[in-house]
């Protein structure tokens, strides 16, 4: 979560303008097709793992983030499972579709034609985590990424703290694959993942590095196995980056309500308003500004 630890993302402000008659805004854009707002992982074995930020230690915040977190080169260094212990995707494959800079090519200034070469693709990391296997472990829930000690030395990976959050249940290691399973103990994994399953799994697709293909979710040439113990779990849970619903605002930034009416004294910015799909720093100032020098003159002429 981009905001988080030090801005929590838990619609707390939203809540409160709703309770008083707040509308809310755009909330198609936050499930619409388009732009990375969910997601993967940029660092594993750590709960915040935005993929343009690493918290360091000399960070006054670092106390509540407690890692930094491990960055992922390659791929082929892992694999994903949800909270049942299956596998459910190419792990190489991108994630959510994007509308960033250079993603659209070719790309005219201007034309609304450049609609037509963004394309969308359902294989990314989103669906499939939420979509779940089909073998009754439905989606959602903790994403684990599971590789073994050879592993670590190819992504020349630091697997203690303060690299990664073991304290409070964002890394785990075992000797065996059975024991990595038990291992596993976080508040939102449900029910223990079963040992079974994911013996299996990596049973499986060490078969399919022999086999140099992946005939589950077409993974390119599997390379490596998961062998060599130890064993390591690291949190690779989709990220929530940023807000593009949220509540109705007219063009000075006054909150309204289902009627459209003003809800005198009530001001909204940034990626707590809704229907826009610009986000980040920029709208954030500009809709502060806004909202500020209008509140400012709301409050001077009472």
């Amino acid at each position: 979560m981009a905001g988080e630890p030090y801005s929590y993302q838990d619609a707390s402000g939203e809540i409160a303008a709703m309770a008083i008659g707040a509308s809310l805004w755009g909330a198609y854009n936050q499930s619409g097709e388009f732009g990375q707002n969910v997601t993967k992982p940029g660092r594993i074995g750590c709960q915040y793992g935005y993929v343009n930020l690493a918290w360091q230690p000399t960070s006054r915040i670092f106390p509540l983030a407690r890692a930094i977190g491990l960055r992922v080169r390659d791929y082929q260094n892992a694999i994903l499972v949800n909270q049942a212990g299956v596998r459910f995707y190419d792990e190489t494959k991108g994630q959510y579709t994007a509308n960033n800079y250079g993603d659209v090519k070719p790309y005219t200034a201007g034309s609304y034609l450049n609609a037509a070469n963004l394309k969308y693709s359902p294989a990314n990391f989103l669906n499939a985590a939420m979509a779940g296997t089909g073998d009754a472990s439905n989606g959602g829930g903790p994403i684990w990424a599971i590789f073994d000690s050879e592993a670590v030395k190819r992504e020349e990976w630091t697997v203690t703290p303060p690299h990664v959050d073991t304290a409070a249940g964002y890394f785990f290691s075992g000797n065996t694959i059975a024991e990595l399973a038990g291992a596993i103990v976080n508040k939102y994994q449900r029910k223990p993942m079963p040992a079974s399953a994911l013996q299996n799994t990596v049973t499986k697709y060490n078969s399919y590095v022999d086999e140099g293909r992946d005939p589950e979710f077409g993974k390119p040439g599997p390379k490596y196995k998961v062998e060599t113990p130890p064993f390591y779990a690291a949190w690779a849970t989709p990220v929530i980056h940023d807000s593009r619903a949220g509540l109705r605002i007219n063009a000075e930034c006054q909150v309204v309500d289902l009627n459209g009416m003003v809800i005198p004294g009530l001001y909204c910015g940034g990626e707590s308003a809704g229907g826009f799909s610009l986000h980040g720093m920029a709208r954030c100032i500009v809709q502060g500004r806004i909202a500020g020098s209008n509140a400012a003159r709301e409050a001077k002429g009472a």
